[in-house]
């Protein structure tokens, strides 16, 4: 679903994407996919408190992975910093001592029913492996622009496109980027309908079954050329 806040801030909770509304599509910044939860569960439930053990469970324990109040102290702590780039001074994000978090009463939440505008969902995508490769080469940006990067399908899951954007082409690399597609859609339970394409990207070292990074995205392709997408990320995943 598509919100304004505030009356000025435009937030995808499907794609995780934030942008002032005078901003352009490919303009919004891109939250990782653990922040993004952990906003769309603050605005979801707006002037209302959302605990810290439901965050936990919600985001964490349902992905079978594991968290601290540290971890959650740091993801809350960003989305702040995010929202004082768009808002300044504003409480956006109000702490309930010893209970959780609360997304003020204050800033308003409507849902956003302007006209998408018409953009190709490459820089949704290239956003998301741009931020994937930064965490893996930290100061070191990802080389690739949307014009070098050839999507190759290498297979259908529920009847739905997969397609590779690794740029790398071997038998065993596809059956690899595949199977972790496979994993990652059921994982998530996602769904396939007829406008759904899917796309992964792994790291190489994956073929060698150590820990490597993978991006798993779903959009949603329309023939007027709109689209939306969601990026999935995991940083450590062991075949």
């Amino acid at each position: 679903m598509i919100f304004i806040l505030d009356e000025q801030v435009i937030y995808d909770s499907l794609n995780g994407s934030l942008r002032r509304a005078d901003q352009k599509i490919t303009d919004a910044q891109m939250l990782t996919t653990i922040a993004n939860k952990i906003l769309s569960h603050l605005v979801i439930h707006q002037g209302e408190l959302v605990s810290r053990n439901t965050l936990f469970d919600e985001i964490w324990e349902k992905a079978g992975l594991v968290s601290s109040s540290n971890t959650l102290n740091q993801y809350v702590s960003m989305l702040r910093k995010i929202f004082s780039g768009y808002l300044g001074e504003k409480e956006v994000i109000i702490t309930i001592p010893r209970a959780g978090y609360m997304f003020s009463k204050e800033i308003s939440v409507n849902e956003y029913t302007s006209v998408q505008r018409h953009v190709s969902l490459w820089p949704v995508i290239v956003a998301g492996i741009i931020g994937l490769s930064v965490f893996i080469a930290g100061t070191v940006m990802f080389a690739s622009t949307p014009e070098k990067i050839t999507p190759r399908k290498i297979g259908e899951l529920k009847g739905c496109p997969v397609y590779d954007i690794s740029g790398v082409k071997s038998n065993i690399g596809d059956a690899t980027s595949y199977d972790v597609a496979r994993q990652a859609l059921e994982m998530n339970n996602q769904i396939c309908t007829e406008t759904t394409v899917f796309y992964v990207y792994a790291q190489e070292m994956i073929h060698l079954h150590k820990p490597a990074r993978v991006l798993f995205t779903r959009c949603i392709e329309w023939k007027d050329d709109r689209d939306t997408c969601q990026n999935i990320y995991y940083y450590n995943w062991i075949r």
